[in-house]
């Protein structure tokens, strides 16, 4: 007679291969802070240069800095390859599934439930949601072409370089329940909530303190996206998308309630 026992229950947490170093994550967050502030400050010297051209459109400085800060994660992605040329920063057609399909449905979700945290006072009052730029019809439609390009820049930095790098200087998976993701994504996902710090000191703590915590969430699922289409595109599809239903819900909310 064999005895057998029963399989041990698989943990809902765990951890593998995990490897901590401070210096590459430090080294991520400087060059996170690094990128998308030259990114501004380029965007911002050239919108004023120009001023009369735009008529002081806001939505021309939004277009410039994410043209910049996109080139210069780009720059930031061949400089790690050449330095750490096992990192996989993602850049390339996707391969097999493409998975653009599960990310614009995941996109247009995330930009309800950001109207639904950011807008919920005015949305319940049905009073025109606060918009931070002009309600020019030109200047909106900027709005929502910076909206929906916003990935172009903020994946490739985010989860291109520093996803990519971190993936290979900090090792490890962390598994919640059915969620198995490489320490790198939460690590990034921390760093991407960080880089809203600013929204406390111009918007509603409650604003702010959403933008944080979906923002990290928003980071996971980016991630989770990426190692599934070996591929940048459906991050960014996700992540234009949720920008441009948010924004451009809001915009017509302030057309129909004004």
């Amino acid at each position: 007679m064999t005895g057998l026992s029963p399989a041990s229950p698989r943990p809902f947490v765990a951890l593998t291969g995990f490897r901590f170093r401070l210096w590459p994550i430090l080294l991520a967050a400087v060059l996170m802070q690094a990128i998308l502030e030259l990114g501004r400050v380029t965007a911002r010297e050239i919108y004023f240069a120009g001023a009369p051209l735009w008529d002081g459109y806001i939505s021309v400085f939004l277009l410039l800095a994410i043209a910049f800060q996109a080139l210069l994660g780009l720059v930031a992605i061949l400089v790690m390859r050449r330095l750490l040329p096992v990192a996989d920063p993602h850049l390339r057609w996707p391969p097999g599934a493409s998975y653009v399909g599960i990310a614009a449905l995941i996109g247009i979700g995330m930009g309800l439930v950001m109207l639904a945290a950011d807008y919920w006072p005015a949305l319940t009052a049905q009073t025109p949601p606060n918009m931070s730029y002009s309600k020019a019809p030109l200047d909106s439609a900027g709005y929502l072409l910076g909206m929906i390009t916003t990935g172009l820049a903020e994946e490739t930095i985010f989860r291109g370089l520093l996803v990519g790098m971190l993936v290979v200087l900090v090792p490890g998976r962390l598994r919640i329940g059915a969620l198995d993701l490489p320490i790198a994504a939460y690590l990034v996902a921390l760093m991407f909530g960080l880089a809203h710090w600013k929204s406390f000191t111009v918007d509603p703590f409650y604003q702010a303190m959403a933008q944080q915590i979906y923002a990290f969430v928003w980071g996971l699922v980016y991630v989770w996206l990426m190692e599934r289409s070996r591929s940048l595109l459906a991050p960014i599809v996700a992540h234009g998308l949720g920008n441009f239903t948010e924004v451009g819900i809001v915009i017509a909310l302030n057309a129909i309630w004004s």
